[in-house]
């Protein structure tokens, strides 16, 4: 009986060792894997390629830019600060100067118009939308009909002087748009928002929308007076741009999951802006924005971070979260050079991908690829000693996880969110190495 038990134990151990991950292997820093800043620019190579094989199947493949910082790379402390009254009423005064504000309301005519838009998308794109979607819109439609009769005409004036006291900070604000703008200040101990939305109400299919006429360059231009403006100039570096649709009701967000939407169509141009730290631009990651956004990572909230949007009339949003200044603490600091940085990647890639990883998708592992598309040495900000925040240098490895069906089709792996999407807007980070010590720094944690 009793080699029984110890049998079964041993097995038992067995198996229970089997299931965990690889250990994640520390990559010892050496002496010459180690540059000063005058050796970053002629070392680090503007391409680099490798290809591994992970467990299970998992392909690692990397072809990649490599970038480079334009700058010194530093050590620094960021230090928050919130918005205050006198900031939100300088923001507002330059956003829309001195357009009528209100107590936040949904009018009876914008609620009526918003009714009427949808009823017709819905007859339009009938081919497009399943029973169910149909029924689950008129049913939405016909509770906001039941509510119109209590929406009010016309909304109550509003102040800067008593703008948190409102709920969440919100108040409207007459623009001249067919639908007010909406503006948000919210002041917390968690997190630290001033968002500004002026999109109007733009009707799909109903009535002609010009084509996006303004140019990058002219997104950029009009941006950066802003941050002039405000008091910011050369404080913030251009990070990421590019166009997204906008999607006025709730039957343009459903045909555009279903990957269909209206020939004459609302588009904007965006443009997104971090602090720089010292005089270096931070590294951005699209999901780390998005789980900051959606409450999916905490430590993503102190990033500091304006995203500003364009159409032909001029700005449509303005976003500006978590203010603060950086005090550099240590200049021209030494780094890992890529090789060590892409060795150290490769550890956690070795240890964390698996078939386990990939079980809640529902996807099997060897048909999983990695694929490494852009390297970035920059700076980033850290969860430090004491719960402060640092900013220290990283090599950041971006990519997108790719599983390709016996079809030949290829989706991707949103780990944000948990699921297979069609699409992707990419800046994602695959991983994030310290600089300075060649340690992973896992994004959703901050350390």
């Amino acid at each position: 009986m009793r080699c029984t038990t110890l049998l079964i134990l041993c097995i038992s151990l067995i198996l229970m060792i089997g299931c965990q991950p690889t250990p994640e292997t520390e990559v010892r820093l050496r002496e010459e894997n180690i540059m000063d800043y005058s050796r970053i620019l002629s070392d680090i190579p503007t391409s680099y390629a490798k290809e591994e094989a992970l467990p299970d199947g998992v392909h690692l493949k990397v072809q990649a830019e490599v970038i480079k910082p334009d700058d010194e790379l530093c050590i620094g402390i960021r230090e928050r600060y919130p918005f205050d009254a006198a900031m939100v009423e300088k923001v507002g005064g330059i956003l829309w100067e001195s357009a009528p504000m209100y107590v936040y309301y949904e009018s009876k005519r914008e609620l009526a118009e918003y009714i009427v838009t949808c009823r017709a998308q819905i007859d339009a794109a009938k081919d497009f939308l399943g029973e169910n979607d149909v029924a689950y819109l008129e049913m939405t439609l016909n509770d906001m009909e039941k509510a119109l009769p209590g929406k009010p005409d016309a909304g109550k004036p509003a102040s800067y002087s008593k703008i948190f006291g409102y709920d969440n900070g919100f108040i409207k604000v007459d623009t001249g748009k067919n639908a007010e703008a909406t503006f948000q200040a919210l002041a917390d101990g968690y997190r630290n928002i001033l968002s500004f939305m002026d999109i109007g109400f733009k009707k799909h299919l109903i009535e002609y929308i010009e084509p996006l006429r303004v140019t990058e360059e002219e997104v950029v231009k009009q941006a950066e007076e802003i941050l002039e403006n405000i008091g910011l100039a050369g404080e913030f570096g251009v990070v990421k741009t590019g166009i997204w649709p906008v999607n006025h009701t709730i039957v343009d967000q459903m045909l555009e999951d279903k990957g269909y939407a209206f020939q004459s169509r609302h588009q904007r141009r965006y443009v997104i802006f971090m602090r720089k730290i010292g005089n270096a631009n931070q590294v951005y990651s699209e999901q780390m924005q998005q789980g900051a956004t959606d409450g999916g990572y905490d430590a993503a909230v102190f990033w500091e971070l304006m995203e500003m949007q364009f159409d032909n009339d001029g700005l449509v949003s303005f976003n500006w979260q978590e203010p603060g200044n950086v005090r550099i603490t240590e200049e021209d600091v030494s780094v890992i050079d890529l090789d060590t940085a892409y060795e150290a990647m490769l550890s956690y890639m070795q240890s964390s991908q698996n078939r386990y990883a990939y079980e809640e998708y529902g996807i099997s592992s060897d048909r999983v690829t990695i694929s490494i598309n852009r390297i970035e040495l920059g700076m980033s900000c850290i969860v430090g000693k004491n719960k402060s925040i640092e900013a220290v240098p990283v090599w950041e490895f971006f990519g997108e996880i790719e599983y390709e069906d016996t079809q030949g089709k290829i989706t991707y792996v949103n780990t944000l969110h948990h699921k297979i999407t069609d699409k992707t807007r990419g800046c994602n980070s695959i991983c994030t190495i310290n600089a300075i010590n060649g340690k992973r720094i896992d994004r959703g944690l901050g350390y």
